[in-house]
């Protein structure tokens, strides 16, 4: 009986730029080890799906380019350093700021139909995809996500790669994006060929009689009505990294009559990615995770909006760990994340000091500091703009992680080829065997979401400007307390106010909460947010110019 084709899927899961610079460490090395040409499925979530999509944009020119028989590892080398040069301009655009520095597309959230999140699909095409599409035809000025096919060249009709990749020595990859339903709760996959909710392609018996939500079913681009036929890339990728609370959920309208699908993170569903690689069967599989993971704390909050917070948090980490245990359950899975190699700890009460749990790697077998893996698993997830610093030493990590793991899994390594290592950037400019104090600073810092520019000043300097504004409102209330005093009455019309303004919006339906939040309010909000937002991006240039690398020493 002959032995099936092995079919090697990878998946880079969600965690904004974070993840996608730790993935594209993951690409250098599965690169330099030829792994990257026998890969036939590719699945991303959130930012795994921002430079995932990218990716996938470099392999189809080079497979629609150059013949089979001459496309050797060296050439996807060269596919990773393209991704990393266009990704990193991408990200320094900074999309989190830029998706409000146009006072017009400000103005034009007040549609139902535009949203912060389709301002973000549009800078996504613009700044991370616009390129390596080339000349190709746009369709309504949009890449579509139906011209994503990859026609390789010399091949003549339509290539079906479930069929055709096993005559093939570079196989073409299928893409999947995830995102998550909110209407059902099932996890939302758009592709080059089609969009919906799949089918799990095993056990469908068992999992027809646990799961009794409606199955929006996957449906090819062609056999859709109106427009959606051309549905964007950009459109598809913002569903997989519109994260809740961050970014709006996209809207399909259109695709049936009585609902209107609502889309969302797909690390809701499935933040590492792995259940599109089982569905499609894939027999060996390439986890690349840089997502955030759930700290631990000492004294949790006890409030009720700091409880539901935490329960959210705990639900998805055992979530991923139940995910990822079922993944390594088989001898053909690698797995790369951020806290490879960091110690495990357990306590014995009363008092009983932090031991370490057994582990079969420490950071210092993949030449990392355990200060600076720890400090790089703490970098924010945030599509803000990312200096090199961070860029690179995120890339570096992933790098020197593939390097020691992939040897120990034999099953995938024998996929592919090793050869020379290469030069990257990171390469002469980024030391984290024995980090410097300065890029020790710049990975701690990078955490915060807001304020790192400053934050890189010394102390003294931030205390005592501090300490002028602390003196400054004291003196300022100080001086309106007179004012406060006798007008309790206006305090009270303005918090009244406010509870009636708050219970509008409650209202499901409320025609006067729709038109006062959905229309007044974003056009009120339309220049503080334009001006907010080129602060941010002023904030952002001088944390690229802090960030810069520099060889050590």
């Amino acid at each position: 009986m002959a032995t099936a084709e092995p079919k090697l899927g990878l998946a880079l899961s969600g965690g904004g730029h974070r993840a996608a610079f730790f993935h594209i460490g993951v690409l250098a090395g599965l690169a330099e080890r030829g792994l990257l040409r026998p890969i036939q499925v590719i699945s991303t979530v959130s930012g795994g799906s921002i430079v995932g999509a990218l990716y996938y944009l470099h392999v189809k020119n080079l497979l629609e380019t150059k013949a089979d028989t001459d496309i050797d590892d060296a050439d996807y080398v060269e596919v990773v350093r393209r991704v990393e040069a266009d990704y990193r301009a991408g990200a320094a655009a900074n999309v989190r700021a830029s998706a409000y520095a146009n006072l017009a597309a400000n103005v034009k959230m007040a549609r139902q139909s535009y949203s912060r999140t389709i301002r973000a699909a549009e800078l996504y095409e613009r700044h991370f995809y616009r390129s390596a599409w080339g000349e190709r035809a746009l369709r309504h000025g949009r890449i579509a996500m139906r011209d994503l096919t990859i026609q390789p060249h010399g091949h003549t009709g339509p290539f079906d790669p479930d069929a055709r990749n096993p005559e093939r020595r570079a196989k073409v990859p299928i893409l999947l994006l995830e995102a998550t339903t909110l209407n059902t709760g099932h996890n939302w996959r758009f592709e080059a060929m089609y969009m919906g909710e799949p089918r799990r392609q095993s056990e469908s018996d068992v999992v027809n009689d646990i799961d009794k939500n409606v199955l929006l079913e996957r449906t090819a681009w062609t056999k859709l009505p109106g427009r959606l036929e051309d549905f964007p890339l950009g459109n598809a990728v913002a569903s997989s990294a519109c994260f809740p609370g961050g970014f709006a959920p996209v809207q399909i309208t259109g695709l049936f009559d009585d609902l209107v699908v609502e889309l969302v993170d797909g690390g809701v569903h499935d933040n590492q990615g792995v259940e599109g690689l089982l569905d499609r069967d894939c027999t060996h599989i390439v986890i690349s995770d840089g997502s955030g993971q759930m700290p631990d704390v000492a004294r949790p909050a006890i409030r009720i909006p700091a409880v539901l917070s935490r329960v959210v948090s705990i639900y998805g980490d055992a979530e991923r760990e139940q995910r990822l245990l079922r993944a390594l359950e088989r001898d053909d899975t690698a797995f790369f994340h951020l806290q490879s190699g960091l110690e495990a700890y357990e306590r014995e009460p009363p008092d009983g000091k932090p031991t370490p749990r057994p582990q079969k790697l420490t950071t210092r077998d993949f030449g990392v500091a355990e200060e600076a893996q720890q400090a790089l698993a703490r970098i924010r997830t945030d599509l803000d703009a990312f200096c090199e610093t961070e860029a690179w030493s995120l890339a570096k990590d992933a790098h020197a992680i593939v390097d020691t793991i992939i040897p120990r899994q034999l099953q995938i390594a024998a996929l592919g080829t090793p050869g020379a290592p290469q030069r990257w950037p990171w390469t002469d400019t980024i030391d984290l065997a024995n980090p410097s104090p300065r890029l020790l600073q710049v990975l701690r810092v990078g955490k915060q979401r807001f304020g790192k520019p400053w934050l890189m000043r010394p102390s003294w300097v931030r205390w005592l400007v501090y300490g002028a504004a602390a003196a400054a409102v004291a003196l300022a209330l100080a001086g309106l307390g007179w004012l406060l005093v006798p007008h309790g009455a206006v305090l009270f019309g303005l918090g009244l106010g406010t509870l009636v303004a708050l219970g509008l919006y409650a209202g499901p339906g409320n025609p006067v909460s729709r038109v006062l939040y959905d229309t007044v309010v974003p056009v009120l909000l339309a220049v503080p947010l334009f001006v907010m937002a080129h602060a941010m991006l002023l904030a952002g240039r001088a944390w690229l110019r802090l960030g810069r690398a520099s060889p050590p020493g």
